[in-house]
């Protein structure tokens, strides 16, 4: 048997309080390194009316994410969620990954699909960071319209290469065409209509030039058998070519000139040739056109008219001069798009032939998936000098031959139109096609 003296206990007592003083303040003192880099790490609070999203992935570094995509919310509940994202690896052992992202609730529909390349997992530094990329490029349609959306922006890394790489030469050196035909035709036992139209236009547009040629032709026939035995035939042509060239001066300012050569049997316009000079000022910077333009614009020149037959002031053929003022205005907003103008014609060797042309039009998205839509126009006449000479026939009036005379023209309309279900489906069908 060991006898202890209580000297001994108490000194043991002692080194063990010191050992554990000392181990607690080791334990303070790593406690006091390792928080503050715990902290560091740890994902920034999402901000308010972050974008809420559900992740579906096996392999995906969560926290990673989640400290790189601060301006959205990951949640775990499905019914919070407004975005669901499912990461899919590629169908082999190589390939690209996808990302597929599926709105909910106002944005149900918008679904999108955005692919990346990794090599290997998910596990790589490298692959995190590309995922994390991606995965921003994907949420930031939706991300726009929630409240984090006023801090969100756009960066773009610039290549670092010791030679700036050569633009892309253009083939067509910029020029666009297009051309266009259509032809129409029904009958029954009494009538047959016939009807064909062509278009085509050759278009340039830089920064500094603009410049357009349109080409168009049109011809509508209709024959009709009358209880009589009589047969009426009528026919309605016009054709044109037309020219624009610009070339901007200043952020507001522009030049051009415009010319056409034209024809029309119902205005009966054998020929009619053009050539107007004109300037232009935009009152908002020409690099604004795609949401705002309120524009003045002046065009002055000759006008040669051939008719097809004589006109109400016994003329077969005449030259004026007129000049143009157009205002146009044009706005595109986050509510829609509205548009309008306010043409005036004028001849100057006859200042009482006029034309006044008044026309607009509205878009307005009222709920997701609803537009309405307006628009109207109203021509004050008071040019009506090309007017073939004579009384028209019954036939020549019923059918559209032959313009008449008149103080005004208008025409409106309006409508709407809604879309929903899944306005975000991208398959192609091609079966039963009409």
């Amino acid at each position: 048997m060991t006898v202890v003296s209580p000297a001994a206990c108490g000194r043991r007592d002692e080194g063990l309080s010191r050992l554990l003083r000392a181990g607690a303040l080791l334990v303070v003192g790593l406690l006091g390194v390792i928080a503050p880099a715990f902290a560091q790490t740890a994902a920034p609070a999402p901000p308010p009316e972050a974008l809420r999203v559900l992740l579906h992935c096996l392999d995906c570094d969560t926290a990673f994410l989640k400290s790189n995509i601060t301006f959205a919310e990951f949640v775990t509940d499905a019914a919070t969620a407004e975005v669901d994202v499912t990461v899919s690896p590629p169908a082999g052992t190589a390939g690209e990954w996808r990302l597929a992202f599926a709105g909910r609730g106002r944005f149900a529909g918008r679904d999108r699909s955005v692919p990346f390349s990794v090599a290997g997992g998910l596990a790589t530094e490298e692959a995190r960071r590309e995922l994390a990329r991606c995965l921003k490029l994907g949420l930031a349609e939706y991300a726009v319209e929630t409240g984090a959306g006023r801090q969100l922006d756009v960066t773009f890394k610039k290549l670092d290469t010791d030679k700036p790489a050569a633009a892309a030469k253009d083939p067509w050196n910029y020029w666009v065409f297009r051309v266009g035909m259509d032809s129409y035709g029904n009958g029954e036992q009494s009538n047959v209509s016939r009807s064909f139209y062509f278009n085509g236009s050759a278009n340039r547009t830089t920064e500094n030039w603009k410049i357009r040629t349109g080409v168009s032709r049109s011809l509508r026939k209709d024959t009709f058998d009358l209880e009589d035995g009589e047969t009426v035939k009528s026919s309605v042509s016009d054709w044109s070519v037309d020219s624009l060239i610009v070339k901007s001066v200043t952020g507001h300012f522009s030049i051009g000139m415009t010319a056409s050569v034209s024809g029309s049997s119902f205005s009966n316009e054998e020929r009619v040739i053009q050539f107007a000079p004109g300037v232009e000022y935009d009152i908002f910077p020409y690099s604004e056109s795609t949401k705002r333009s309120l524009t003045i614009q002046y065009t002055a020149g000759p006008a040669y008219y051939n008719y097809e037959t004589i006109t109400i002031f016994d003329k077969l053929t005449e030259t004026i001069a007129k000049h143009t003022l157009n205002t146009s205005l044009g706005l595109s907003q986050p509510w829609g798009q509205a548009n309008g103008s306010a043409v005036f014609t004028q001849q100057l060797s006859s200042p009482d032939r006029t034309r006044l042309t008044v026309s607009g039009g509205i878009s307005v998205r009222l709920l997701k998936g609803l537009t309405v839509n307006s628009s109207g126009r109203y021509e004050r006449i008071r040019d009506q000098f090309t007017l073939e000479k004579g009384l028209a026939s019954e036939e020549e009036v019923l059918l559209r031959q032959r313009q008449l005379a008149t103080g005004y023209r208008y025409s409106f309309s309006i409508g709407f139109s809604y879309s929903f279900g899944a306005l975000g489906n991208q398959t192609v069908n091609p079966r039963f096609s009409l």
